[in-house]
């Protein structure tokens, strides 16, 4: 049996994290774009003794990580808890990730691991789940790792995401920028992005002090864009985001004023240290940028 689900990748442009006990509760609101590379994730169920075999773009998962801190395996965790049913040592579980973008650098791919295997395994297996019940497990390892919070939700709507209220799917409300003030339709928007390195989404979400200074921030900012819900108003107020946090650094920010100046605004991706712009062509000036399209459907199989 196998299944095949593509969760499209997700940047946040600007964010506020609301915290609480529950998981399913906890999260973040703010906005984002989704973009039609992401992770497709194929899953394959056979006969077996439980074993587990999870690979991403065809080698195993690194060994770096212990099996208790990866999303993926969490995920898994979490579905055989609430699916005591299924006789889990009679199977043997294959995941490939097939990753399209830059990991650790803002584009939201631990979601896609996460929605790829709870959504993937929920429907081969016919477990007892919703689409959004299974896909509040992957927001519930995002949580419990702290690799996200608002990610999963997101790329299940995709476009320009707008998360007005926190939480798993089911439970967080989200609204989206319908039409913006371009000519294109949102279909023909392009997300151009470069890329300069690594940073752990954990590292700043589990520093109170810096969360704390993120939230100041934040905080009046989605009823400005709720406001005026265009797309350059988005861009214009995650530029602020991404200078009032100091979250950005002067090499992104080099990039950031040359792409903003060619497209309908630009800014860093959080948390990745990545530039990120929204144009009406596929064109830049920067050099080896990855270009892609705004994907409107969300995550599917």
């Amino acid at each position: 049996m196998q299944s095949l689900v593509f969760a499209p990748s997700h940047i946040t442009g600007f964010f506020e994290v609301v915290d609480h006990p529950d998981p399913l509760i906890k999260g973040s609101r703010g906005a984002g774009v989704t973009l039609d590379q992401g992770v497709l994730t194929q899953v394959d169920v056979s006969e077996g003794n439980g074993e587990i075999i999870i690979k991403n773009n065809g080698k195993p998962i690194s060994p770096k990580y212990p099996l208790d801190t990866s999303v993926s395996y969490r995920t898994l965790d979490l579905l055989r808890k609430q699916t005591g049913t299924i006789e889990w040592n009679n199977i043997q579980i294959t995941i490939h990730h097939q990753t399209q973008v830059p990991v650790e650098s803002g584009f939201g791919v631990s979601a896609g691991y996460a929605l790829g295997t709870a959504i993937g395994l929920s429907k081969l297996l016919k477990l007892p789940l919703t689409f959004n019940q299974a896909a509040s497990i992957a927001h519930h390892a995002e949580v419990d790792l702290k690799t996200g919070l608002g990610d999963v939700i997101a790329a299940l709507f995709g476009g320009f995401p707008i998360r007005v209220e926190p939480g798993a799917p089911g439970i967080g409300r989200v609204d989206k920028i319908l039409n913006g003030d371009v000519n294109n339709s949102n279909d023909d928007l392009f997300v151009i992005s470069k890329s300069l390195g690594n940073i752990e989404t954990a590292s700043v979400l589990q520093d109170p002090a810096l969360t704390h200074k993120i939230n100041g921030v934040a905080r009046h900012m989605l009823q400005k864009l709720l406001s005026n819900p265009k797309i350059t108003n988005f861009m214009d107020i995650s530029l602020k985001f991404a200078l009032e946090t100091g979250l950005i650094d002067p090499e992104i920010m080099e990039i950031v004023d040359v792409m903003k100046d060619e497209t309908l605004g630009a800014s860093m991706a959080m948390l990745g240290k990545t530039a990120f712009a929204i144009s009406e062509t596929p064109d830049s000036s920067v050099e080896g940028v990855m270009v892609a399209r705004v994907d409107n459907c969300g995550c599917r199989f």
